[in-house]
């Protein structure tokens, strides 16, 4: 027996560099000019979502479809000249001039738009359903959306704040400001005042997770 146990301590012994070579993933192999070169393994892509300020609330989005909405969807393209059924939405529910809550759809797809940025369509309520208010083509996210100071008179609409990266991977949030209730195309989103954002408050939608981790919830728009 104890011959046994001396010969188990062995075999354990003589694995335990292979343990350690096996988990060292600081380098990658590459074969390059007719042999193989170690180089370091690259660092995952950094979450460009960290950059939102810590006072946010961050959401995903519904997860449940409004039939009410997506009747206002398919009416709003209604005769464009496009595959509506190769088109996805998400959508929240946020105020953005001190009265009734607007529904602020992402709608994304191939002939939205190819860099991949989904186009953003604000419905306003009434008692009817749905009636769409503004669109916003090539419109990065998330969406911030400052909590309202006390001073805010109803009716005039916030600044809204989105998540921006560039083609080189960097990220920065702009804002967009209202001009007599309408907000300017994406494009012109000017960055945000950083010493601003280190007190923003509010909240930040279309997150790829809220705190309860789920995830951005996509509808399609196709028959079903």
């Amino acid at each position: 027996m104890m011959k046994c146990k001396r010969w188990l301590l062995a075999v354990l012994l003589m694995m335990l560099p292979l343990s350690a070579m096996a988990s060292d993933i600081s380098t990658i192999s590459i074969w390059k000019d007719g042999a193989f070169e170690d180089l370091p393994v690259p660092p995952p892509p950094a979450d460009p979502e960290t950059i939102i300020p810590g006072k946010i609330h961050r959401h995903a989005s519904e997860a449940e479809e409004s039939l009410l909405l997506r009747a206002a969807i398919l009416a709003y393209f209604e005769g464009a000249d496009m595959d509506i059924s190769s088109l996805s939405y998400a959508f929240n529910e946020a105020d953005l001039d001190g009265g009734e809550k607007e529904a602020l759809v992402l709608v994304r797809g191939d002939e939205i738009d190819r860099s991949g940025r989904p186009m953003l369509l604000i419905f306003s309520k009434d008692r009817d359903g749905f009636r769409e208010w503004e669109e916003l083509a090539g419109m990065d996210y998330p969406l911030i959306i400052p909590k309202r100071s006390k001073k805010q008179e109803s009716g005039v609409h916030s600044d809204l704040y989105f998540l921006y990266t560039d083609e080189e991977g960097h990220s920065s949030i702009r804002r967009l400001s209202p001009e007599e209730g309408i907000y300017p195309p994406a494009v012109n989103g000017e960055p945000a005042d950083e010493k601003l954002l280190k007190k923003l408050k509010g909240d930040a939608w279309f997150c790829s997770r809220d705190k309860k981790g789920r995830e951005i919830t996509w509808f399609s728009l196709g028959s079903e």
